[in-house]
């Protein structure tokens, strides 16, 4: 009796397959859980604090001339960031590269992108705003500096006494009231909130020496003047000339007086020596016994009476040549010059006001 029937065969099921449709849906769980994940790391990277650096914090100054990827550098060269190339795809995506402000900005490790981001294109620089005009004193720098409210006048005033951050062409060889006056570069200044006196005057020193261009040198070495000369000569004009025409004759005045020893007679000198600011002088105050009275020494002051700006430097260096050894000027400011004293004194009867 065959049996081979009555066996059981052996019940062998297979997986099933899985089906083209259940695999995309599960790539596509994967795909979107890589978006989402990516989606939070960079949403984090732009909105959240950063704890991959060590902290540190402090200012940066952002220059009109930097673009939005030197800004990321130097963010990441001071510490405040980990990667200049994530900055500035921040500022590309959110369309703000363009936006930056120049200023100086205080920063630290621990803030996001986007607060960075959102301070420099505020506007809003937190560097205090100095405005040095042309011919102000080191006692005007000082009551400006002051009004700040971070650095004292007297603290400024001690800095501007100092000698040791001149450079050797600042340097005369007679007793001045203030060695750093005459190189006090005017200009706009943003000052570090940290920054101290010195700094301050290390700054306008700085920006002197930056805009004293060699070619600047050059011709002042023809006229046969030393720099410090040169820079005594501007401060006198800076304060005689009120219009921008007026500066090179003034300075052709003066140098016809020097080439002649006559004495320079300036009243901004007076001004200097006394302190104060008048629209006429009497015959008693020119005698005034200082070695800044042009009216009483001869040749120029012992030192600058100002600091000048480039106009009244280059005066000098475009000075025409004439026979003028006097010049006053009108109501309004404008100079009448004269080769002589009698059409001088026909000048100050029609123009003196």
């Amino acid at each position: 009796m065959e049996t081979n029937d009555m066996i059981p065969k052996e019940n062998k099921q297979t997986a099933p397959e899985a089906s083209p449709k259940h695999s995309r849906q599960k790539l596509k769980k994967i795909i979107t859980g890589c978006i989402i994940a990516a989606a939070a790391i960079v949403l984090y990277g732009f909105f959240g604090p950063n704890f991959l650096l060590p902290y540190t914090s402090g200012y940066l100054h952002v220059r009109s001339d930097m673009t939005a990827a030197d800004v990321g550098d130097a963010l990441t060269d001071k510490g405040y960031i980990a990667s200049p190339l994530w900055f500035r795809a921040a500022a590309m995506v959110t369309g703000q590269a363009g936006s930056i402000h120049a200023g100086e900005y205080t920063f630290n490790s621990r803030m996001s992108v986007f607060t960075i981001l959102q301070k420099l294109t505020s506007g809003k620089s937190e560097a205090d705003r100095l405005v040095v005009p042309e011919g102000y004193t080191v006692w005007n720098i000082a009551k400006a500096v002051a009004a700040n409210g971070r650095i004292s006048e007297e603290d400024f005033l001690k800095a501007a006494s100092s000698d040791a951050k001149l450079l050797p062409y600042m340097k005369g060889n007679r007793q001045v009231t203030f060695p750093t006056e005459g190189f006090l570069f005017p200009d706009t200044y943003f000052i570090p909130y940290d920054a101290t006196a010195d700094d301050v005057v290390a700054m306008m020193l700085q920006n002197f020496d930056k805009h004293l261009t060699p070619s600047m040198k050059e011709r002042i070495a023809k006229k046969n003047m030393s720099i410090y000369q040169f820079v005594t000569l501007a401060s006198l004009i800076e304060k005689e000339a009120k219009f921008e025409p007026d500066r090179p004759l003034i300075a052709s005045v003066f140098e016809n007086r020097l080439r002649i020893h006559m004495k320079l007679q300036s009243d901004a000198s007076i001004a200097y020596a006394m302190g104060n600011h008048k629209v006429e002088y009497s015959i008693s105050e020119t005698q005034y016994d200082s070695p800044y009275n042009t009216y009483v020494y001869e040749g120029l002051p012992p030192g600058p009476i100002g600091n000048p700006g480039l106009p009244s430097m280059e005066a000098i260096l475009d000075a025409p040549t004439t026979n003028y050894l006097y010049f006053v000027a009108d109501k309004d400011g404008h100079n009448h010059f004269a080769a002589t004293y009698e059409e001088h004194m026909k000048n100050v009867q029609e123009y003196m006001p």
